[in-house]
């Protein structure tokens, strides 16, 4: 059965809220509240893209009108200042789209030593890393996914008329039909396609970064002003889709930090050992296996200091 249309009364307050969403006092308290109007129906999500959508054509104002009259006499006072409002608002008309959109997202989120799979609604296939946090929206010309910190990978399915585009660390990467892993974390992008292309541009136009067109077995590292594009080992670099972390020669903090993603029992390094360099494949989430194996391996030694564990040189008292 088809929905229903949204009553005028509905349509008259998704008006409102577009006028709303434009106010120049606008807060943080008016943005929760719409997420919470959104919410409480499929209707108001309905009513609210219709009238957005009104908006762009002058013709849309009598729809306006008609919903007005169906509000109460008290209310239209504040109707009458939201069209007011609205009429302004024929030029910029995206920026509540682009609000609404964001709104009703959904959100995908991991914890420590969480990894998951995710389905979209097009058939693409993610795999979020723990530690991550994503959202995604789609629309009748995009399907964006927006990488708040993270690491995952993503497997897009071909769509001509709406690219994949995943926006992490003020870069932008463009995907129609690939495999690809994003990571984004300290304001620095890493991405690595394993099939197919893709571009990465950077978010604005002022950065001095030219687009880069990557192919399969690239590797982009990109933060602020600095590209370095190379191709590593793809056993190594995707060993976390497994499972497993590869080192080769890292530093001992840097491999603490990252096996500290998949586990609750944490470890810690003193400073004078901080700079030793790891190698080796390691399976995540048991830290005191990780632990006890670099202590055969490395002048260190284990002591537990309360919950963690602390890797110190072998001869600290």
């Amino acid at each position: 059965m088809p929905a229903l249309a949204p009553s005028p009364e509905i349509r008259a307050e998704a008006a409102a809220w577009l006028a709303r969403l434009h106010a120049e006092d606008r807060d943080s308290a008016d943005e929760a509240a719409f997420r919470a109007w959104l919410a409480a129906s499929p209707a108001h999500a309905a009513a609210f893209e219709a009238v957005d959508r009104m908006w762009s054509d002058v013709g849309g104002l009598n729809d306006f009108r008609i919903a007005r009259r169906a509000q109460r006499p008290e209310t239209r006072t504040a109707s009458r200042r939201a069209l007011l409002v609205g009429v302004g608002l024929l030029a910029v008309t995206g920026g509540s789209a682009l609000f609404w959109r964001s709104a009703s997202a959904k959100v995908y989120q991991t914890d420590v030593g969480e990894q998951k799979h995710v389905a979209l609604d097009d058939g693409s296939q993610l795999f979020l890393d723990a530690q991550t946090r994503i959202s995604v929206s789609f629309s009748e010309t995009a399907r964006t996914v927006d990488m708040q910190y993270g690491r995952a990978n993503f497997r897009v399915v071909p769509d001509l008329k709406r690219p994949f585009i995943v926006e992490a660390a003020e870069h932008r990467i463009v995907a129609t039909r690939c495999n690809f892993d994003v990571r984004c974390e300290d304001g620095k992008v890493q991405v690595v396609l394993i099939h197919g292309e893709a571009d990465v541009k950077p978010a604005s136009t002022s950065s001095g970064q030219s687009d880069r067109l990557l192919r399969a077995g690239d590797r982009l590292v990109a933060s602020n002003e600095v590209q370095k594009l190379d191709k590593p080992d793809l056993t190594h670099v995707l060993a976390w889709q497994t499972g497993y972390e590869v080192f080769d020669k890292e530093d001992l903090a840097q491999a603490v930090e990252e096996m500290n993603r998949y586990s609750t029992a944490k470890l810690a390094v003193d400073p004078s050992v901080a700079g030793l360099k790891v190698s080796g494949v390691y399976r995540v989430g048991d830290n005191g296996a990780f632990a006890r194996s670099l202590a055969k391996l490395l002048p260190i030694a284990v002591r537990q200091a309360g919950d963690t564990l602390v890797l110190t040189g072998d001869s600290d008292p």
